[in-house]
């Protein structure tokens, strides 16, 4: 059960990866907005990223747009020197503007941009900040697109698989609906989307199966809130994506009422909560590689010892459900 095969492309990687989003540092939606989980220091992401290989980790996920390219430049210093020994996903379809001239929003997202000459551009781009001369996964990083645009973009995707520049490709989305406008494509091979304790999603799981597709589970500790770490009173910076949260209310307080639950369910079972969170979603699906983010070696630490972990058992899988069953949201009906 540690590892897993990546659907068809018969890529064999340990259960658990490393999402590399909170290492890129912060970053700007077009109105302000801050994408962050707080400031980091490359020393200390490297040592992450190194504690997770000594555990066990070959598979990692990031995207162009992650701190202004950062967070693909960190991560290609970590691995240079034994690139093959890794599966790299990196993600396309974002034009951001990484020199505003405004210091409160110095990078910010400005469009998208699916066209061929577009996607050419942000691979070459990817391929400079991993250093490296092939990405496996390559994957849509945008919302909807017309099924005109997808025909282009599968065209595309194929030329840069011929030329030996991506392995296989697919979509970061929660909308099985959208990866099937690529699925015709030959090396189309799987999605990332979101799945974890308190967002389902069976269509996505059905949408794999038919079509022998692999799935990347983004957020899969819901932006830490699985974790147990957050209290009633808990402060966030204001660069980090939770600042002004009230932890009391709403579903989060909810959510942490059922995780107490969870807790006793787990007293015997010599896992914490972020280790219980990951092994629900092994437990989901065997096509599913869980990518937790991370910023320490702390961490990673937690996270990675996953692979030495099974997942969990049905019966407590069955549990979790009816815990979070008034809570869990089904994530493909989720507009975005």
């Amino acid at each position: 059960m540690k590892t897993r095969v990546l659907g068809k492309t018969k890529l064999k990687v340990n259960s658990i990866g490393m999402g590399c989003w909170a290492i890129g540092g912060p970053f700007y939606h077009s109105g302000g907005k801050i994408i962050s989980y707080g400031q980091v220091k490359d020393d200390e992401s490297i040592q992450a990223l190194e504690r997770g290989i000594e555990l066990g980790v070959n598979l990692f996920d990031t995207a162009n747009n992650y701190g202004g390219g950062r967070s693909e430049k960190v991560l290609g210093k970590a691995l240079k020197g034994r690139r093959d020994d890794f599966v790299i996903a990196t993600k396309f379809g974002t034009v951001w503007d990484f020199d505003s001239g405004d210091p409160e929003v110095p990078m910010r997202l400005v469009g998208r941009d699916h066209t061929p000459e577009g996607i050419r551009k942000a691979c070459e781009i990817s391929l400079q900040n991993l250093q490296t001369d092939y990405i496996d996964f390559y994957q849509v990083h945008s919302g909807n697109m017309t099924s005109e645009e997808a025909v282009d973009v599968v065209t595309t995707l194929e030329e840069l698989v011929s030329e030996g520049k991506i392995r296989y490709f697919g979509w970061s989305t929660d909308h099985p609906g959208r990866g099937a406008m690529l699925a015709h494509g030959k090396h189309f091979a799987g999605m990332q989307f979101r799945l974890n304790m308190i967002h389902s999603n069976n269509e996505m799981l059905k949408f794999l199966d038919e079509n022998n597709g692999f799935g990347l589970i983004k957020n899969p500790l819901s932006g830490g809130l699985l974790t147990g770490k957050y209290k009633d009173d808990s402060k966030v910076p204001r660069d980090h994506n939770w600042h002004g949260r009230d932890f009391t209310e709403g579903r989060i307080g909810q959510t942490r009422v059922v995780l107490e639950e969870l807790r006793e369910l787990l007293a015997n079972d010599g896992r914490i909560l972020v280790q219980a969170s990951l092994g629900y979603i092994l437990a989901k699906h065997d096509r599913l590689i869980p990518i937790p983010g991370f910023k320490t070696v702390k961490q990673a630490e937690e996270n990675s010892k996953v692979i030495e972990l099974c997942p969990l058992s049905n019966k407590l899988v069955s549990q979790i459900d009816k815990l979070f069953a008034e809570i869990q949201i089904d994530q493909s009906q989720v507009e975005g």
